[in-house]
């Protein structure tokens, strides 16, 4: 072989593995766990907070000492409870008041990271959420029955701060949602926000 071609992949292979050595080093992955205090607002909900569990893992990647990002992909479950109001605005649907709702998304945060120090990470970015699953029955009048109350995209805005201890990951953000969560029509805009609380665990 031509010792400059050798050379050239010789060259080629070292800064190949050089840069994927550079980049595991800043890439972390784990898994987290937590709750969600959320309330849904509007005038067809009772507005009170109610908790919901979450699950997933995150990816954490820094460019320098400061700043980094911070992805999630969660199962986030949302509570809520309809109120009087509710059979009152949606009586042509036959909607069903005093009823228990459950929504479980799959969300993605992505988070700007900025560490002040080591320890401690400022979060802040959109989130986007696919709904997989809600209570069924909100609506009973006949050819409505199979109708969903809530739409299947949502985007939010979180904040929080969160302790890096070792591997350890404790987090709090705050959560404002800026979709009305409203399928039915536009009598009645919907939308959740709260705390949501976590536990993680880097792995590498």
């Amino acid at each position: 072989m031509n010792p400059r071609v050798k050379f050239i992949i010789i060259s080629f292979v070292l800064l190949t593995t050089a840069t994927a050595t550079s980049y595991a080093q800043k890439l972390h992955l784990g898994l987290t766990a937590g709750a969600n205090l959320y309330k849904i607002t509007g005038r067809s909900f009772e507005e009170k907070t109610k908790s919901g569990f979450s699950a997933g893992a995150f990816g954490e990647y820094s460019f320098n000492r400061l700043l980094g990002v911070q992805g999630e992909l969660i199962w986030s479950q949302l509570r809520g409870k309809t109120n009087d109001q509710f059979n009152q605005i949606y009586g042509t649907y036959g909607g069903v008041s005093g009823a228990d709702v459950y929504l479980n998304y799959i969300s993605l945060p992505l988070m700007v990271a900025f560490k002040p120090t080591p320890e401690l990470s400022i979060l802040v970015g959109p989130q986007y959420s696919y709904l997989v699953n809600q209570t069924s029955g909100l609506l009973q009048a006949p050819g409505y029955q199979d109708k969903d109350a809530f739409k299947k995209g949502e985007t939010s805005l979180v904040f929080g701060g969160q302790l890096n201890l070792g591997k350890m990951r404790i987090g709090a953000r705050y959560t404002v949602g800026l979709t009305n969560l409203n399928g039915i029509n536009s009598s009645d805009e919907w939308k959740y926000h709260g705390f949501h609380f976590s536990l993680g665990y880097r792995l590498k």
